[in-house]
């Protein structure tokens, strides 16, 4: 950078070749030199990062029935696709050759501060059927409240489909039955639970949950 005073042309606020001139303090122009390389958009990061975000954009569409319960302490401003997209970049790997695949063992469908429940998942091969058996609780503290409600989700990766299923309160034991709709690969089955405030602003971390599978 340099400053000079041009008598000739006055203030000078233009560029010429490499060097941009323009008007300063008492009198001086600045001349700046121009950067003679720019950044590369398309750097392999950037375009991993790119097959990531199109992939759980993607995603969050056929998660959303979960997701809008499972994200409620979002900053104003932000959607629970925005959440949902930002707390799974870790669940995406992306190829040499920028082709995205999805860890569902690893995705998260609720993130917060609230203790988990305790549960088994089987599913009935003959009645296609799914069935929560629950564990009551007996203790209490800020972040594992009585009235703290079980969400189970049941996502099919062949249709994208999803169910989300609320149970029982932590004080109750008892047992919850899923119908699975028709045409659902029962091998393509993704379970995961959450528990989820009385006044849904408080949720618990999701975690995806075992299957025992059987039959009558």
């Amino acid at each position: 950078m340099a400053l000079f005073k041009s008598f000739v042309l006055g203030e000078v606020r233009k560029s010429v070749a490499n060097i941009t001139m323009y008007a300063g303090a008492n009198g001086y122009s600045i001349a700046r030199g121009k950067r003679s390389t720019m950044r590369n958009p398309r750097t392999p990061g950037q375009l991993t990062q790119r097959a990531k975000m199109k992939a759980l954009q993607v995603a969050s569409l056929y998660f959303a029935p979960a997701a809008e319960l499972g994200f409620p302490g979002r900053k104003a401003g932000s959607t629970f696709y925005n959440a949902f997209v930002k707390a799974n970049m870790k669940a995406v790997t992306v190829d040499e050759e920028y082709r995205p695949t999805i860890d569902y063992e690893k995705i998260v469908c609720a993130e917060g501060s609230l203790q988990d429940g305790t549960l088994t998942v089987s599913l009935n091969e003959d009645q296609d059927m799914i069935t929560i058996t629950q564990e009551a609780q007996s203790r209490w503290s800020v972040v594992a409240n009585p009235t703290d409600v079980l969400y189970v989700v049941v996502y099919e990766k062949t249709g994208n489909q999803m169910i989300v299923e609320p149970c029982r309160n932590r004080q109750e034991n008892g047992v919850t039955t899923i119908g699975l709709d028709d045409g659902w690969v029962k091998e393509n089955l993704e379970v995961y639970a959450f528990m989820l405030s009385k006044d849904k602003r408080k949720a618990s971390n999701s975690k995806r949950l075992m299957v025992e599978m059987g039959k009558l």
